[in-house]
């Protein structure tokens, strides 16, 4: 095992017993029931004690300070980094293991939209300035012509570059076009969705490791009595009104109980089936927005058309992004049709991808798996 969480004084005290001894509490006179007492406050381990000090040890990941990394790349790269340490820190985690690879291939997402509404900017202004150069000095002023020949290259260049050079409509004082609107949206719900995922389960796991099965089994349905607290807020970015915080799902004591009694694959069937229905599936799959957008996506990338604008809808089990003409790439599937947002599609998708990953695991491509979670982990700064 390597060393994972931050050590807590927690970790070592007793639940539902006092964490200082009672002589050396403070005992202070009060009125009680009508007649003055000396009242003794004895400060007591309780699951609410264990839940907020495991939620903090994963918002210092994503949220060091208490502020939000503001750039979804960057916080992207520090939960990949997380889901890894787990892993590394404990194989029996491989559900962490493989969502150290899913949550690359998301970053790798955030990637392709950033790019595209980088690129198309880039045309944007190319051809602003195209514009501009020949309102100022007409097309066929002799000592202008090279410097606009010039700005037209450049254009001519960006153009090249734009995924969608033809396709692409900028209302009158938008600074987004219609296609950088939906890149920015498919970027912002991605971003979102991973971080709230993480949030959600990285806790779990941090429990489960340090106070055992029993204690999360008798604490869990006590984690969201933690949120709202105004004096110990819980960073939870999709809001307790759109998605509960700490709901108690079966899957999830499923899934822990598989891990402690050494049955790892049911254990990430479990978890992968609390990540996707009880947390993905509200969170970001019932956008009706982003629902076209990815079924826009895997039709585009499918059939062709337009051609280079989509991109592959697939978990490829290395650290890059780009795919690998083995069996480490898992692709969603062929049909033009199909739809990431159905979640039995979906699941059948995430599955495959899981047991393809136990496989590797349990075959000669364990030291290949272990060395890419290995880059994932060190890449939290990067």
């Amino acid at each position: 095992m390597t060393r994972c969480f931050n050590e807590l004084p927690s970790d070592a005290q007793r639940l539902n017993h006092n964490i200082t001894p009672v002589a050396d509490c403070e005992c202070n006179e009060e009125m009680l029931y009508g007649e003055r007492m000396r009242v003794t406050e004895v400060p007591v381990l309780t699951c609410q004690c264990l839940w907020r000090a495991c939620q903090r040890e994963a918002e210092n990941i994503v949220a060091p300070d208490g502020v939000l990394i503001a750039d979804p790349v960057q916080r992207n790269r520090a939960i990949n980094a997380a889901y890894a340490r787990l892993w590394l820190h404990d194989a029996r985690f491989q559900w962490a293991g493989l969502a150290a690879f899913a949550s690359k291939q998301v970053g790798c997402g955030l990637l392709h939209a950033a790019d595209s509404i980088e690129l198309i900017r880039q045309e944007h202004e190319a051809r602003q300035r195209v514009r501009d150069g020949r309102r100022e000095s007409g097309l066929l002023t002799p000592d202008k012509m090279p410097g606009q020949a010039e700005t037209w290259a450049e254009y001519q260049e960006a153009r090249a570059r734009n995924p969608v050079p033809s396709l692409d409509f900028r209302p009158p004082g938008e600074e987004l076009s219609l296609v950088q609107q939906q890149f920015r949206h498919v970027y912002d719900m991605m971003a979102m969705g991973n971080t709230t995922l993480f949030l959600d389960v990285y806790p779990l796991h941090r429990f489960y490791a340090v106070r055992g099965w029993e204690e999360l089994k008798k604490c869990l349905k006590t984690r969201r009595t933690i949120y709202g607290h105004a004096r110990f807020p819980v960073l939870w970015p999709i809001g307790g009104k759109a998605l509960p915080f700490g709901e108690a799902f079966q899957e999830i004591l499923n899934g822990f109980e598989a891990i402690d009694a050494g049955n790892i694959a049911e254990s990430v069937n479990q978890l992968a089936w609390h990540e996707q229905r009880n947390i993905l599936q509200p969170s970001i799959y019932e956008n009706r927005h982003l629902v076209t957008l990815l079924r826009g996506n895997h039709f585009s990338y499918v059939t062709g058309l337009p051609s280079g604008v989509a991109q592959a809808i697939e978990l490829t089990l290395a650290s890059q992004c780009q795919r690998v003409d083995d069996d480490r790439t898992i692709d969603f599937g062929r049909n033009p049709l199909a739809d990431l947002s159905d979640i039995d599609q979906r699941m059948e998708f995430v599955l495959r991808a899981a047991a393809r990953f136990h496989q590797m695991l349990n075959d000669s491509n364990r030291d290949a798996l272990a060395q890419s979670i290995r880059e994932i982990a060190a890449r939290a700064d990067a």
